[in-house]
């Protein structure tokens, strides 16, 4: 990088550690880590060698004045960061969803619109290969002609009811105060996904959101999002902890129109995206399903898309992700610190002056928590801003 850059990250859990390392890599100094628990933030901090174990982000911003903030708490802290941040003029990666509503989403996009400050907004898996080559075969090969409907379905199985199955504990996921929930954090990346490999903004959103399940167990020594993700408890384990109200959504059916960018003319194509949570499905493995006027392209699975198929007529034909699109996605570790490193890439280049590809910004997050609140009040379709 031409200029050498300082860092602050604010929150101390997986997605400060893939910030770190993302920055780390391209030569940025990490000057500080910012969480609330003394113990926890200062593991984090020497595990990656960043100098300032904090628990008070407001202190240590003031004292480094870094030239970044990376924000990776839930949403829960976001708008107090990003105001001192923009006041002492950094630039700043925010992890999804930017706020906990649409309003406040533009009085954060509010904030930095009018200044030089770059901001990145952290919906990453349109950084994988296969979005990548999902763009290339219909915006540039063109091998289904025009995009006319796009169908994203998939399920994924939470929790049952039985005596034998197991439980999913309570996490910030689990309540919308803190900013959890599928459209907060799965949404956000689909809708970035569907706009980057169709070329396409999405203009307008209505939906309905079910809360599923309505309480869970608390497990008080899960904090990791990660040992989280890949942790069940027993029924009986469960009846011996607090049980708490949930509050936010794993299921959800929505309706997208997608428009070009800046196009007065021509019709709107209609999205349909839904999650069906312990569910059975004819679409064992989901998947994105792109109808055109010459054919149709498969791309199976939620994030990484595979296979990869084309079918023009009763012919099928399974295509492989060229490997330069394999090559371009930096490689540092697992397929989710590779995206965030995509993104510090890019947001790094545009701060230098630098050629680099577009990537999401505030402006983004701000239009995606319209299409989410739009969804959750389920009241007719709703505008997003599009310039």
């Amino acid at each position: 990088m031409v200029k050498e850059l300082k860092a602050v990250v604010v929150g101390a859990g997986w997605s400060a550690e893939g910030h770190t390392k993302a920055f780390q890599h391209y030569g940025v100094e990490v000057l500080a880590i910012c969480a609330r628990k003394p113990d926890i933030v200062q593991k984090v901090a020497d595990r990656l060698d960043v100098p300032d174990a904090s628990i008070d982000w407001r202190k240590s911003l003031l004292a480094h004045k870094p030239d970044i903030v990376a924000l990776t708490t839930p949403a829960i802290l976001r708008t107090e960061v990003i105001e001192l941040a923009v006041e002492l003029g950094c630039h700043i990666v925010c992890e999804k969803p930017l706020a906990l509503n649409a309003e406040a989403a533009e009085h954060i996009y509010n904030l930095i619109k009018d200044t030089d400050l770059k901001h990145g907004f952290a919906a990453t898996h349109r950084y994988d290969p296969s979005v990548a080559y999902i763009r290339q075969l219909l915006t540039q090969e063109k091998v289904i002609g025009d995009i006319t409907a796009v169908d994203v379905g998939y399920t994924r199985r939470l929790q049952g009811g039985s005596p034998s199955e197991m439980i999913k504990p309570w996490n910030w996921m689990s309540s919308l105060a803190h900013g959890g929930g599928a459209l907060n954090n799965g949404l956000t990346h689909r809708l970035g996904m569907l706009e980057w490999m169709t070329g396409m903004e999405v203009t307008s959103a209505v939906g309905e959101a079910k809360i599923y399940p309505r309480k869970a167990p608390v497990a008080p020594e899960i904090r990791d999002w990660r040992v989280w993700r890949r942790t069940m408890i027993t029924q009986e384990e469960a009846a011996k902890l607090e049980w708490r109200e949930t509050d936010a959504e794993w299921d959800y059916s929505a309706f997208f129109k997608l428009g070009h960018p800046n196009a007065d003319t021509g019709n709107s194509i209609l999205v349909t995206m839904r999650t069906n949570p312990g569910v059975p499905s004819h679409r064992p493995t989901g998947g994105w399903f792109f109808y055109g006027t010459k054919g149709t392209l498969v791309g199976r699975g939620g994030h990484i898309l595979h296979p990869i198929t084309k079918h023009l007529g009763e012919k099928v034909v399974e295509l492989t992700v060229p490997q330069n699109l394999i090559d371009a996605l930096p490689q540092i570790g697992d397929e989710i610190q590779n995206k965030w490193t995509a993104l510090v890439r890019d947001v790094l280049a545009d701060i230098n002056g630098q050629p680099h590809e577009p990537y999401l910004t505030f402006y983004d997050g701000w239009r995606y928590q319209i299409a989410i609140d739009a969804i959750r009040a389920s009241k007719g379709w709703a505008q997003l801003i599009n310039t």
